[in-house]
């Protein structure tokens, strides 16, 4: 019995510990502001493209992070 109930509250801390609610809004917004700096900075190294052209095509290639 008390087996069981260690197992229990091992697994109820568990899931109160990682939260069990996936990622928060916050945590989106961070991933998706990343992921814009991150590909506006590769085409703008890569191609030597303009600003303005780098941010639309980050924003296209980060659009399933949204």
């Amino acid at each position: 019995m008390k087996k069981l109930t260690l197992l229990a509250l091992v697994l109820a801390s568990s899931f109160v510990l990682t939260s069990c609610g996936g990622e928060s809004s916050e945590d989106k917004a961070a991933t998706y502001s990343k992921c814009l700096e991150t590909e506006a900075a590769k085409l703008l190294d890569e191609t030597g493209s303009n600003a303005d052209y780098a941010n639309e095509m980050a924003v296209k290639a980060c659009e399933s992070l949204k």
